[in-house]
Formats: C-alpha cells, structure tokens, sequence
C-alpha cells in the first residue's frame, strides 16, 4: 500500500485510518483520504472497492469503527447526513432521491420549504428554484414540471441543483455523468471548474477514465476496501489507471474477433418502417440469429424508443415487427417474453430490479411456472438450485441467494437482471446501457459473456451512447439522429470518429 502523496498540511478533509466492518465483511481498512481547497479530485475503484462506504461515512450515514475525521485540521464527528450538511459537506448519491410526484421547485427545497409565517410561499420556492437552475446553466428545465414526467438526464441535474443549492464547501457526487449526454457533461464540468475556482472542493466518483484524467487535479485509488496509491492526474492515462485499478493488466476488455456466422444466418426479428409517436421515425433493421447489433446515438435521438417498442412498453407504436419472418404485435411485456425478447432498461432501481427482494426472488421471478409442482404450489428447492447457478455462471459476488439485491453493488445489480432473463432462455437480449454505473471489470466480465451468448446463438441489440464499447462489442452498428436512422457501420471498418460524425448528423452508410 502506498500512502497518499503531497502535503497535508492545507487540506480542507483528511480521513486518517478510517476502517469500517460490516457482519462478515470488512468493507474499508484503514484508508486515507485527503482533499485539498478547490481541489477536483476523483475516487477511483471496481465496485465493492469501498468507496461508496467511504462516502457515507462522510455524508453521516455510517460511522466509522475507527479512524478519524478532520475538516480544516479539526477532528469533527460526523453521526448524521443533516450534520454533515451543517458543516458544509454535500452528497449527490448515484441513485437519485427524488420525489417522482413534485415538481422541480418543490424537490430543490423539499424539508426546507420557503414560508410566510404559517404558509408555504410557493411563489418564492418557484423563483427561488428557477434562479438556482439558471445560474447551474440549466435553464431549459421547468421548474413547474412534475419530476416524473422529466427524463433521467434531466433528473440527475435536478438532484445536482439540490445538493449544491445548499452552497457546500465540500460536494461529492457519485456517478453524477453516468446518463448525462456529452453537452450535459460538459456543462456539468463548466459548473464544477466553476465552484473549483471558488474555493469548493469536489470529490468525484466515475468508471469513466478520459473524464476524470481530463476534468480532475489528483485520483485516489481503492482496492478491495484499501487504499492503493493517491496520485496526480496530469499526465496519467487510462490505463495506468485501469492496471492500478485491478492489479492487473488487461490487454482489451472487448471481443476479439466476432460472430461472422451471423452473416450468413437467418433473420430472426426484422423491423420495417417503425414509428414512435414524434420520436421514432420510419426506422428499418434486421438481426440475426447470433449477431451483436449496436444501436447508439445522442442521448434523445430515439434509440431507447426502438427497444422499448419491441418489448411493448412504448406507447403510438406503427410499422411493422417480424419474428422469423412472420409479422407479428408486441401490446405488452408479456407478449415480448412470449416471442422470445426481453429487455434490461438502463435504470435498474425503478424499472429493472425488486430492491427489497432478495437475489434469487429477482433472479426467479419471472420464470416461477418452470418450478411448479402441482396446482400453484412451487418447487422451492427447484428454484433455489437454478438461482444459485446463474449465480455462479454470472460471478454474482453475495454472501447468498437470499442477500437483498438492493444491497449488491451496481455491476452484481446488473449481472441479477442478466440472469433473470438467460433463466426463460430466450433469443433475442435487448440491452439498453448494459454497463452503466459499473467498474470496469465487471464491464468486462459482461462483454465476456455477451460474446459467449451470441456464439450460443443468441441475438443481441445493445442500445449505448458509448461509442468505444459499441466499437469494441458490436458485430454491427446502426446510428440514429433526431428520430431516424441514419448510418449503419461494419465493426471492422467503423470508427470513433465515424460515428462520432453520424451521431451529430453526418451522412455515412455502408451497408
């Protein structure tokens, strides 16, 4: 282990020793964190490292079992989020805790309404809010509109406005880019240079290396709940950061070679002239039994749209959808299922996972009638052992099947949908942002086992804005923009810089 480097002295946070265990686990051990004033510095490790146990022992969540906790060179004792934000230490966490039934206003000051003596001043709260928004620069988001009708992107900048209208002298976000496009991230870094240049120190957590190596001073870098090395940033590349990471050294994380049988094999869904309400327009593809297809774009380009028609949760869906050359209605879900499709949405938490079931729940759920016995009666020790084999298969890393899946990191989240769905054993895998939120080396274990079901004769449409996992995943790429399809791309000839210009409206096509 090698201590952290630079001076302590005029450190605004030092975390000395701090060592935190769990029942069975020992989730940090003696870790050292220190931050300086204006400081943009990134805290970087697989998922599990520690960080997050980290971060909550400074937001006031847990207490640490032993180490200690300085602000400005003095020990605080930080046993509460509300004290921690009274000393000025701000946390936006990675899953948002946002009222879905108020509005934007209402959420910025929700617990700290304005008022005028008995009454709630609305008015205030609502011009208030707009003047936070404004000066963060998001002053496209209506105030008015009610949280759950805004989508992800605009959500997460909504519950970044919350946190930093608090005015912290500390900010600390989780994952804050993770479903931001790339103008909402360089806006968000425009902010955060902003509040650097006024004294704020931002502890910032993301598996997205170029960001950090191009936005942060220092990383510090965990390792099974250890710390590993605390180093400058200038100069560092990502894979540098990725071999310190994991201790290892990983040549590619992506598929080598692909599935040139799905060339010459059938088509197994087949869209023609597909239409989403006003988002979707005219859009026609096939896939092939075996074959990766990537589909990316700019985030609001309609991509997500296409993937939930074919699972039937989109709404104003016209066109035509084929199945083994037979055309066919997707109205629901279930009818998906019953063709062979799944889907795994990009936000786990609200439309993918049961947080307060347990792993083999999440995992079983949908498959309970392979386990029947008789009449409704189910086949407990059936489901157990089919559960626990995906577990194994996927790597998911629990104590055990029953653990609740709420309390897995977000990769193992991930690997539990995956295996819910590879349990019905169906054909055709719709993912859309398969690795969002997760370390690198759980991305790679799902690339892995990507390219193990295609060569199984699985098919797979994966809908990503990043377009170096589409590179390196896809046998195929299609781009969308503004609603339409507009380029498709063979893996061996595409490139960043390709796709990077049909994303933004350049012409390209060469199938």
């Amino acid at each position: 282990m090698v201590s952290t480097e630079g001076a302590r002295s005029g450190a605004i946070l030092e975390m000395k020793g701090i060592t935190k265990r769990f029942p069975g686990v020992t989730a940090l051990e003696s870790v050292d964190l220190s931050v300086k004033p204006g400081e943009l510095h990134a805290l970087i490790g697989q998922n599990g490292a520690g960080k997050s146990t980290l971060m909550k022992i400074l937001a006031g969540v847990y207490r640490a079992d032993e180490g200690d906790i300085l602000l400005d060179g003095r020990r605080v004792i930080l046993d509460h989020p509300r004290v921690s934000l009274r000393m000025g230490i701000g946390t936006v966490y990675q899953e948002l805790s946002l009222a879905p039934n108020l509005c934007v206003a209402d959420n910025i000051f929700l617990g700290r309404e304005l008022s005028t003596q008995l009454l709630i001043d609305e008015g205030r709260i609502l011009k208030k809010s707009t003047e936070i928004l404004e000066r963060l620069g998001l002053k496209n988001i209506d105030v008015k509109t009610r949280m759950s009708e805004l989508p992800l992107m605009q959500r997460q900048l909504v519950e970044i406005a919350k946190v930093l209208s608090y005015e912290p002298r500390i900010l600390v976000l989780d994952e804050p880019t993770a479903s931001l496009a790339e103008e909402e991230t360089a806006n968000l870094f425009q902010i955060l240079r902003g509040l650097r240049e006024k004294g704020i120190s931002i502890i910032f957590i993301s598996h997205r290396f170029k960001e950090i190596i191009r936005n942060c001073d220092r990383g510090t870098i965990l390792r099974n709940g250890r710390l590993v090395r605390t180093l400058d940033l200038a100069g560092a590349t990502e894979g540098e950061l990725i071999e310190t990471m994991i201790g290892q050294q990983i040549d590619s994380f992506y598929r080598q070679g692909g599935a040139e049988a799905a060339v010459r094999s059938e088509v197994i869904l087949e869209v023609q002239d597909l239409s989403v309400g006003r988002k979707v327009r005219s859009v026609s593809f096939g896939l092939r039994r075996g074959e990766i297809v990537g589909l990316t774009g700019l985030l609001g380009a309609g991509q997500n749209e296409v993937a939930r028609a074919l699972f039937g949760v989109a709404r104003e869906v016209t066109g035509t959808i084929r199945r083994n050359g037979t055309a066919v209605t997707i109205p629901s879900p279930d009818h998906a299922i019953r063709l062979g499709i799944c889907l795994l949405t990009e936000d786990r938490k609200s439309e993918g996972l049961f947080i307060d079931m347990s792993v083999k729940d999440n995992v079983t759920l949908p498959s309970l009638p392979l386990f029947r016995r008789a009449l409704m009666f189910i086949n407990r020790r059936k489901e157990q052992a089919a559960a626990e084999e995906f577990i194994r298969k996927l790597n998911i890393v629990i104590p055990s099947a029953r653990s609740r899946v709420g309390t897995l990191s977000g990769g193992n989240q991930q690997k539990a949908i995956l295996g819910r769905w590879l349990l019905r054993d169906l054909d055709i895998l719709i993912f859309i942002e398969p690795t969002r939120g997760i370390d690198v080396g759980a991305k790679a274990e799902i690339y892995h086992y990507l390219d193990r079901l295609s060569k199984e004769g699985k098919s797979i449409l994966v809908i990503s804005p990043d377009l170096l996992e589409i590179l390196g995943l896809c046998d195929r790429i299609l781009v969308m923009y503004n609603g339409r399809l507009t380029a498709s791309m063979d893996r061996r000839t595409a490139t960043e810089e390709s796709l990077l210009s049909a994303t933004q409206g350049g012409k390209h096509d060469e199938d």
